[in-house]
């Protein structure tokens, strides 16, 4: 019974009109309850089901508006320093794809209007960068991904799994005001990524990102 289980909602955002929203929903014991791709205009309707046992939903999408160059926030900005760029994980700008932020923070609204809480509750993942700095699956428990049959139920899957981290206090945040990202704690990393990660931190410029805020080190 639905009633008698906690779930945990991975959504990677597509396009309103067009079949490109990958859903993933999990319970406490990591089962597939639900994998699917729908239209965007559809997610609410496929996830409404499970939200009132739902601890947590993580969504693969600008959740907030930004101010920088391309409206980017300042945790994406960060994102496309060298390092990033050169292992192809840095963000779009969200200006390239301004339908789909507009579209995103329409979702976080109606969202907020069914109890959920920005930055608490519901909260903005990264899978591709998920993806590349986290172990594999048999290291972390991720349910394997030879379940999915598209990448964007593999995307939605690695959300999904990331919002039950993160009811487990196992993520970290890197962020500003304007936005903030969640990422699973360093446990869950690759060694030299957390290498390259410290040092695209202790290389940053100090004024571009005096703001920028962090607690993936803790």
């Amino acid at each position: 019974m639905l009633k008698n289980k906690n779930f945990f909602i991975g959504i990677d955002l597509g396009w309103k009109e067009k079949r490109t929203t990958g859903i993933c929903v999990l319970d406490e014991k990591q089962n597939k309850i639900l994998l699917k791709d729908v239209f965007g205009k559809d997610v609410l309707k496929f996830v409404s089901p499970y939200l009132k046992n739902t601890e947590v939903i993580a969504i693969d999408a600008p959740l907030t508006k930004g101010r920088g160059k391309g409206k980017m926030r300042l945790y994406e900005k960060f994102l496309s320093t060298s390092i990033f760029r050169k292992e192809k994980v840095n963000p779009l700008p969200p200006a390239l794809i301004s339908k789909l932020s507009d579209f995103a923070r329409e979702i976080v609204k109606k969202l907020e209007k069914k109890g959920f809480v920005l930055d608490l509750n519901l909260i903005e993942v990264f899978p591709t960068l998920i993806k590349k700095i986290c172990r594999g699956p048999s290291s972390v428990n991720l349910p394997r991904t030879v379940l999915c049959q598209t990448e964007n139920q593999e995307m939605a899957l690695i959300c999904a799994w990331t919002a039950f981290l993160h009811y487990q206090f196992k993520t970290r945040w890197l962020g500003y005001k304007d936005g903030f990202l969640f990422l699973p704690e360093m446990s869950f990393w690759k060694k030299d990524w957390r290498e390259k990660f410290y040092q695209a931190w202790k290389s940053r410029s100090r004024l571009k990102y005096h703001y920028l805020i962090t607690n993936i080190f803790k």
